[in-house]
């Protein structure tokens, strides 16, 4: 697990899974999904864990490439905020073969186009990584996205680690897979995140000029 003050008011924690981790992703009726979207549950074995409102084409690219089909690494941000911890989860996904192209800008951008579900997270930033650590190996590195599952709340009053961030967001991991937590997230997962939560705070400061 990690913590990182990215400028914000808020601290964010990192939490992820030690091994692999095998979900489950459905659709389910919520009434509280906007007209035109589909709510994506996720389930670890039978408990429901995280549920997301998505547009169907998707949804529909999440099922038919099968990106929860085998075990994947699953990963926690975690933040103060009302009515206590607002934490996201998501699950580190391989880019499918057929998708992959020639590593540049032009090619980001249209994958980008083609998928939806990764157009809003940082799939580039853990090549760039993997490209400055591992040099002539970086073409037998996996390309990855970072799917989102969902947000899960922990109140205030329900806190373990009332005093601790990185150590509450690593409780909730774990109670949401059942398994080992991390106590150190890599440092290619950490700046993928990273720089997606400065994007985030980014935006936050522009919407409020």
């Amino acid at each position: 697990m990690s913590e990182n003050r990215p400028g914000g008011p808020s601290p964010v924690a990192i939490a992820a899974s030690q091994n692999p981790v095998q979900l489950r992703a459905g659709l389910i009726d919520d009434d509280r999904t906007p007209s035109g979207m589909v709510c994506m549950a996720t389930w670890r074995e039978e408990k429901l864990v995280a549920r997301c409102v998505l547009p169907p084409e998707t949804w529909e690219q999440i099922d038919d490439f099968g990106l929860l089909a085998d075990p994947v690494q699953v990963v926690l941000l975690a933040r103060e905020a009302p009515p206590g911890l607002q934490c996201q989860l998501f699950a580190i996904v391989p880019l499918p073969e057929d998708l992959e192209e020639d590593d540049d800008e032009e090619e980001e951008l249209e994958e980008d186009e083609d998928e939806p579900w990764a157009a809003s997270v940082p799939s580039s930033a853990y090549e760039k990584v993997i490209a400055e650590e591992g040099d002539e190996e970086e073409d037998e590195e996996p390309r990855v996205a970072t799917l989102p599952l969902g947000t899960i709340v922990r109140y205030s009053h329900d806190r373990v680690h009332p005093d601790s961030l990185p150590h509450e967001a690593a409780d909730v991991l774990r109670k949401v897979i059942e398994g080992q937590t991390a106590e150190m997230v890599d440092r290619a997962l950490a700046r993928l995140f990273d720089e997606m939560i400065e994007r985030e705070s980014e935006a936050g400061e522009g919407d409020a000029v």
